[in-house]
């Protein structure tokens, strides 16, 4: 009973709202046309496709960890914008390394001379190069967040680094347009 109630209360009301247009306009008079308002965006937040951009470069090596920012947003001189974890070497790696070096150009110093260095002695540098080698291999080196901050105020435009991504200082991270409007959404209306 209630849905039937329900159902014949819509069919009247449609039925109406289309008669009503007929009743209340007289045949005599000429069909006022009525205004159809839209709105229309102008500008949504700034037009990134016309506006040039500089390059924002990384600035520090590393593996991207986090990103801070996105396509079209207002950042501010200082703001970061990116994470970067770096590697650094520890001090044992620093002075191994440095162990290498001097191992390498005796080794090399030993295959040259003149007379020939004896067989046992190029093996036994040969076998501490390995093994300088080898232990340089192990050692973890030590990790540090390095980050990338906006130069100055403007819109990120085209962010091309992401999680995972390695970077070289001169990488760049995205577009960085410096005289974009104010991020603000203007509507006209306009009659039609």
């Amino acid at each position: 009973m209630k849905k039937s109630v329900g159902v014949t209360l819509v069919v009247f009301v449609a039925l109406g709202s289309l008669l009503l247009r007929f009743w209340l306009t007289s045949p005599a008079a000429a069909p006022v046309p009525t205004p159809l308002l839209q709105f229309r965006p102008v500008a949504q937040g700034f037009a990134a496709a016309s506006l040039p951009g500089q390059p924002l470069l990384a600035g520090q090596a590393g593996r991207v960890h986090e990103v801070y920012t996105h396509e079209g947003q207002r950042v501010r001189k200082g703001q970061l914008l990116y994470k970067l974890l770096e590697k650094l070497p520890s001090v044992p790696q620093q002075q191994l390394r440095a162990r290498l070096v001097r191992q390498e150009q005796a080794y090399a110093a030993l295959q040259v001379a003149q007379p020939a260095a004896p067989a046992p002695v190029l093996r036994t540098a040969h076998r501490q190069l390995t093994e300088t080698r080898r232990q340089l291999a192990r050692l973890v080196p030590m990790l540090s967040f390095v980050y990338v901050t906006a130069p100055a105020e403007g819109l990120i435009k085209r962010p091309s680094a992401h999680p995972g991504d390695l970077l070289t200082a001169q990488t760049p991270v995205a577009t960085l347009v410096t005289d974009a409007p104010a991020d603000t959404t203007l509507l006209l209306t306009s009659v039609e």
